[in-house]
């Protein structure tokens, strides 16, 4: 019993022995391995690519889907019901402004123009007649007047010649009375006397005669002038009638209205067409578009409407043209937004000297907004630390090898590079990616994109 208590005894102190210096040395190597792992930590450095501002602004730009349409195009109708007599045009047909295109037969028209035509004729032949009849009573009236002094200088004779009768029969009365001349002799003076003065009844009379035919004449001169206005009057209502004739006998011809070419023929020779007054479904003759010059219609959004104005540039691509860029204005634009879609019509006017573009072809439209700040740089809107707010935004760059959070002003950002309008300058290196996690301090290790790229 003496001897296995004692074995019991050593196996305990041994293996106390043991624990304890187990203990003892993983406490001195852990010790040993914490500044190694420290120091690792300090020493190991970030990777991330960086890449220096380019000088410049950004361009602000629009671009949409656009549609060509003609600069002007119109649906011609009929404006008179008739037969189709002739149409000189099909489609495709290239036409001059003011040329025949398809003329309908209303011959009632025809007879009714000239039947204008001859009431003018005839209220010029009244006119001619009123003006000769005018000359005529005019004449009268001269030789009335005339007459006049006639007859008032015949009555002053006869009244000079009946005074010197009537002396003159006095004067035998004296002598008859003084018994000197026999009463036969008084009675041929009384005699004279009488017939003188009968003469001068008579010469007043022809002078109030020839004042009544003077005012007569006055009359068929007030009266042939009133005929002269009624027939220039009626020649101006032939006139009228034969100007409105001749517009709807110019209704029978449908012409262009510019140049340009046929782009649809509903009838034929023979067909009867009706007038788009008088028919429920108005169906054009033709149609015909204008198409030296065509204009690309543009839906611009809400976003950019405040920045458009006519005059800024225009680039156009369209789908049916590959690799031609047609560059313009921006000709006009309707100054109110479609309420339904929230987009502002605009309108670029693109010449078609080739005639190569067609109604109808569709592309994208790069509308040139701003120009951007000259002045400002550019950096990849992957550059930028979260949400940029009242154009105030962060991005991190590299100076010495260490991480520093750099706070930027900002312009446009496009989606794909954001201006910079102060906070950095051209030489700064800022970071746009990274392999871990950076924070102000943070030591890195720094490659240049712009190096790799030229590299390849």
């Amino acid at each position: 019993m003496i001897w296995f208590s004692g074995v019991v005894i050593v196996l305990a102190v041994a293996i106390t022995s043991a624990l304890f210096y187990r203990d003892i040395s993983k406490s001195d190597t852990s010790q040993d391995l914490q500044p190694s792992l420290s120091s690792s930590r300090k020493t190991t450095a970030v990777n991330v690519e960086i890449i220096k501002p380019r000088l410049g602004g950004i361009q602000r730009v629009c671009v949409q889907p656009g549609t060509l349409e003609p600069f002007e195009s119109a649906d011609l109708y009929a404006k008179v019901s008739g037969f189709l007599a002739e149409q000189s045009v099909d489609i495709g047909s290239q036409v001059k402004k003011g040329q025949l295109l398809a003329r309908i037969s209303v011959p009632e028209f025809e007879t009714q123009l000239q039947r204008c035509k001859a009431d003018v004729t005839h209220a010029v032949a009244r006119i001619q007649q009123s003006e000769a009849h005018l000359t005529a009573v005019k004449a009268e009236a001269r030789a009335a007047k005339a007459m006049i002094l006639l007859a008032e200088a015949q009555l002053k004779s006869k009244s000079a010649y009946r005074k010197f009768r009537e002396k003159q029969l006095s004067r035998y009365r004296e002598l008859m009375n003084q018994q000197a001349i026999d009463a036969k002799v008084v009675d041929e003076e009384e005699d004279h006397y009488e017939s003188a003065v009968s003469a001068e009844i008579a010469a007043k009379e022809t002078v109030n005669s020839s004042k009544l035919q003077a005012e007569a004449a006055e009359a068929r001169i007030a009266q042939t002038q009133a005929d002269l206005e009624e027939s220039k009057a009626t020649k101006l209502i032939a006139e009228a009638d034969v100007a409105k004739a001749q517009v709807m006998l110019d209704y029978t011809r449908i012409t262009s209205p510019y140049d340009g070419v046929i782009t649809r023929r509903l009838f034929y020779p023979g067909a009867f067409i009706r007038s788009a007054e008088s028919s429920s479904e108005k169906i054009p003759i033709v149609s015909v578009e204008r198409t030296d010059l065509f204009r690309t219609i543009i839906q611009v959004p809400d976003r950019d409407v405040p920045y458009v104005s006519p005059g800024n540039e225009a680039r156009i691509e369209i789908d049916a043209l590959p690799g031609r860029v047609i560059t313009g204005k921006i000709a006009r634009l309707a100054d109110s937004e479609d309420t339904a879609t929230r987009t502002m019509r605009v309108e670029v006017d693109i010449p078609n000297p080739d005639g190569k573009l067609r109604r109808g072809m569709y592309g994208r439209t790069t509308l040139i907004l701003n120009q951007g700040v000259h002045k400002s740089l550019t950096i990849p809107s992957a550059a930028l630390l979260g949400k940029a707010e009242n154009g105030k935004a962060k991005v991190r760059t590299v100076k010495e090898g260490r991480i520093h959070l750099t706070d930027i002003k900002i312009g446009v950002d496009n989606g794909v590079d954001v201006e910079v309008l102060s906070g950095l300058s051209i030489e700064d290196a800022v970071v746009i990616k990274s392999n871990g996690t950076l924070e102000e301090g943070t030591t890195v290790t720094a490659s240049n994109v712009e190096s790799k790229k030229d590299s390849h």
